[in-house]
């Protein structure tokens, strides 16, 4: 990154322009965090000061806002963003922002170069004009101004994100400040804005406590989703004492615990842990539809399948994609599936074969999700002896599903194949002996074409 700024500083020099690393990458430099995004800020020229920086570094440049001269900059890992000086000063600029922790700025300048390359102490160089590495070392997220949430509504979502992500406390006036938001203005926020909080939130480790915080301390989940208003009513039946959000917020706590698991950590894919979270915290959502009084038990019947369907509009209108609602859908549809296998009285290996072609390849997901909401469930209810066989459980029954997998890599058989050896037509006949192959390979009973073809001899004759 030091060899990219030193080009940066001379494009500055050459153009007697002033620059300044603003915002998070100070903030993350002197927490000595990772640093991923670069926010510049420039007092004049923007998109030709950015046009030629990446032309430089061999970087893409990219358009955010014309209208407001506000660009980016992409090379490898790194993200350039380039805006305007906000003013007619980096003070007066840096007042404008979010929080005080992002109220900070650095001016580019060869000096500055020198000092990072040798990791020197950089107070000196340090723009600060709200305290805001005070605030970084009481670990404190505090509004940079009394307006800040007024004047941006999305700034609620980032401040409990922010303290998610760098395990910071929300400062106590800061708390007040976003209370006094009127809930008409957050609904003004456009919700592509309010996902990308919403993920951002959900990626960190400490997810399940911020989200709660995010509802019990200022009823924002419920303002987008009003349904989570009924799971905090429902959900007491013969198995839970406790009702369905107390339940869902207890089970995303121990899914994150398990993901700092080695087992589970392997085989869920960072880029779905967001989706993961969000499609636990509404894995019961269908129980508001389904719950229904037999014999003086409250029942919830079907409730997997209800909440499927139902968290379409609701995740649709978060402008999720449907590819990402798909996977949600998927995970809530299934949930209860590996632990109906677990009580199965004759459990057998087709029966294993039918949930691994109905998960796809998010069984692992799929049993994560009732991992967390079976000891969500056992925990609540004082029922703790039964967790530890139920987990051995579900991670052989992934390791089951990975020799299925790695089984049926190599077809055995083809369509024309079976309509030469059977002597029948192209149709859905030839589909059904192809998926009964496939089963059969999957769980062990063939493994060459001459099995395979012989299994089918034997199961057309049965059933003829």
């Amino acid at each position: 990154m030091i060899k990219e700024l030193d080009r940066l500083v001379k494009i500055l020099a050459e153009n007697n322009l002033e620059g300044f690393l603003v915002g998070g990458v100070v903030r993350d430099y002197l927490l000595e965090r990772k640093i991923k995004d670069v926010d510049l800020a420039i007092k004049g020229q923007v998109e030709q000061v950015a046009k030629e920086f990446a032309a430089k570094i061999d970087g893409s440049f990219v358009i955010l806002d014309q209208k407001h001269d506000i660009y980016r900059v992409v090379k490898e890992e790194l993200i350039y963003d380039f805006a305007l000086l906000a003013g007619a000063t980096i003070e007066a600029d840096l007042k404008r922002r979010d929080f005080t922790i992002n109220a900070l700025a650095i001016k580019l300048t060869a000096d500055l170069l020198a000092a990072l390359l040798k990791q020197a102490d950089l107070t000196e160089y340090l723009i600060d004009p709200l305290s805001g590495i005070d605030d970084l070392k009481q670990q404190s997220i505090k509004a940079a101004q009394d307006n800040t949430f007024c004047s941006d509504p999305i700034r609620l979502f980032r401040a409990v994100r922010f303290a998610a992500r760098l395990s910071f406390d929300l400062e106590q006036q800061t708390k007040e400040l976003m209370r006094e938001v009127e809930a008409k203005e957050v609904k003004k926020v456009a919700k592509e804005r309010i996902r990308e909080e919403l993920i951002k939130l959900l990626a960190s480790n400490r997810a399940a406590q911020h989200l709660i915080e995010l509802e019990e301390e200022f009823s924002l989940l419920s303002l987008l989703i009003p349904e989570i208003e009924r799971l905090k009513e429902i959900g007491q039946c013969k198995y839970h004492q406790e009702d369905v959000w107390t339940h869902s917020t207890y089970a995303l706590q121990r899914l994150e615990e398990l993901l700092r698991e080695e087992f589970w950590s392997a085989r869920i894919e960072q880029k779905r842990v967001s989706l993961l979270k969000l499609a636990l915290l509404f894995h019961d959502l269908g129980k508001i539809w389904t719950e229904e009084i037999i014999d003086g038990e409250v029942h919830f019947y079907d409730h997997q399948r209800v909440g499927a369907k139902r968290l379409e509009p609701i995740l649709s209108e978060l402008r999720f994609s449907k590819g990402e609602t798909s996977y949600i859908r998927t995970l809530v549809r299934y949930h209860m599936r590996p632990m109906s296998l677990y009580y199965a009285q004759n459990l057998t290996a087709k029966g294993k074969y039918r949930f691994f072609r109905a998960g796809g390849e998010f069984v692992s997901d799929i049993c994560l999700v009732a991992a967390a909401d079976l000891i969500s469930t056992k925990e609540l209810n004082n029922k703790t002896e039964e967790i530890e066989g139920c987990i051995r459980f579900l991670q052989q029954l992934i390791k089951e599903f990975e020799q299925s997998e790695e089984r049926t890599k190599t077809r055995l058989v083809t369509g024309d194949e079976i309509i030469d050896v059977f002597s029948i037509t192209e149709g859905p006949q030839v589909g059904e002996l192809l998926e009964q192959v496939r089963e059969a390979q999957a769980i062990g009973k063939v493994e060459t074409k001459e099995e395979a073809i012989e299994y089918l001899k034997k199961e057309v004759a049965n059933f003829d």
